[in-house]
This record gives C-alpha cells, sequence and structure tokens, in this order.
C-alpha cells in the first residue's frame, strides 16, 4: 500500500468539517489520507455517544478492507459512563488521585483499543485502530491561539487570557462540564455557532499551532503519522 487511508469515526459535524476541510489536507502531505464518517445512523446530531453504536461503526469499518485502519475523534464529555476506562478514571478521581487530560485520556484510549481488540479479534485491531478522545472538547483547540479566537468569534481577548491562565493549556479546559471550552466561548459571544466557526478558526490558526498547544492531539497525529511510507519520513 502506497499510502495510509484511515477511517475516522467522529462525534458530530463540527469534527467531520474540521478533520475534511483542515487535517486531512495537511495530513495527506504526510501520506496518510483521513476520511471522517460520523457516528451510528444517517441524520446523527453527535452527543449521546454510546460504546456499542462506536464499536460497531469501528467494527464495520475493520472488516470491510484488510489494508486501511480505523481511529476516532469523540469529546471526553460526551461519551458514556459505561464507556472502556471512564469507571477507572472516576475511581481515581474520586480516590483523591489528580489527573491530567493526557493522563485521563490514555486510560480512556487503552482500554478502548484492549475492548475493540477483544470484540473484533480476526481484524487485527490491536495495529489498525487508533483511537483518539478529545480532551475535554473539540472547542478547546480553538484557544490555541488566543489572538485569532479573539478575533474571529468577535471576543475580548482579555476573557481568553484569563481562561488560559485559569487552566493552563487548551485541552485542560475544563474539568466541569458545565463550564466546557464551547459554553465558555457562547457565554462570552452566544452568535458563536459551532461547525462553521470551528473550521474558520481552526483553519487560521494552523496545524502546526494546534499541535503545539494541544499535547495530546499532538500524539495521536504524531501515530498516525508513524503509518506513513517510508519515504515520507526521509523527505523530513
Amino acid at each position: 500500500m502506497s499510502n495510509v487511508e484511515v477511517y475516522v469515526v467522529v462525534e458530530g459535524r463540527t469534527e467531520q468539517t474540521f478533520i475534511r476541510d483542515v487535517l486531512a489536507p495537511a495530513m495527506s502531505y504526510r501520506g496518510v489520507f483521513l476520511h471522517p464518517a460520523l457516528i451510528g445512523k444517517p441524520g446523527h446530531k453527535g452527543g449521546d455517544i454510546r460504546f456499542d453504536r462506536a464499536r460497531t461503526d469501528i467494527g464495520d469499518f475493520l472488516r470491510q478492507r484488510h489494508d486501511t485502519y480505523v481511529s476516532t475523534m469523540f469529546d471526553y464529555f460526551r461519551i458514556d459512563a459505561d464507556w472502556p476506562g471512564r469507571a477507572e478514571v472516576r475511581q481515581r478521581i474520586e480516590g483523591g488521585a489528580t489527573l491530567t487530560a493526557r493522563q485521563k485520556a490514555g486510560i480512556l484510549e487503552t482500554a478502548t483499543r484492549q475492548a475493540i481488540e477483544q470484540s473484533y479479534p480476526q481484524s487485527n485491531a490491536g495495529k489498525r485502530f487508533i483511537p483518539y478522545v478529545e480532551m475535554h472538547e473539540f472547542e478547546a483547540m480553538l484557544f490555541s491561539d488566543a489572538n485569532v479566537l479573539a478575533g474571529k468569534a468577535d471576543i475580548d481577548i482579555s476573557a481568553i487570557d484569563h481562561i488560559l491562565d485559569e487552566h493552563g493549556d487548551p485541552e485542560e479546559i475544563d474539568v466541569d462540564p458545565l463550564q466546557a471550552p464551547s459554553r465558555r466561548i457562547i457565554a462570552l459571544n452566544n452568535s458563536y455557532r459551532k461547525v462553521a466557526m470551528g473550521k474558520v478558526i481552526t483553519e487560521a490558526i494552523g496545524i502546526p499551532i494546534l499541535r503545539k498547544k494541544c499535547s495530546h492531539f499532538n500524539e495521536w497525529l504524531t501515530g498516525l503519522e508513524a503509518l506513513a511510507p517510508r519515504r515520507y519520513a526521509e523527505q523530513e
């Protein structure tokens, strides 16, 4: 296989548009071709991401061809309580542990990969499935460049700086779903529209800055790039 094809099961149209219009063109230069697919039946609008639904879609893509890969792009806030690894994260936090966004994502993604391997033992899922959970929500990435977010969303930059000062990294916004990044943005400008502005803002920020500011997002892309033919690595 000269190039790598990755089907990415996504939560909603915001992620679908971002991958199709912003991320896929950038990754294609590395020999990795991304194909976003909305989870569930046609007409699904996002939210309430249940593992049984995701497992079915992931399995369908794994079985269609043996030479493709499958990934995910789901918000941490949207996955259900029964998602693999979710109970472990909750138990560790309730036990007094302080987990970073990357640590929580690592627990969830490891457990998700194991569950998919067990569900589809004949599909080489251990190698072909690369799960990714957004921490804590897609809109966190929009805080990667305060100037761009302020300008494109018509928000006072001081309010954005305050949020970043409070949390540090964009992916640490916010451990409380009621204070999720999208809710923060809408509270500052209620005319914000997720799908259209998500594309506009991430496009203006650029993938290199998103990767620099969002370490877990960068880890996901690094893992996908590692699948590419050697000749792309040699071009570095």
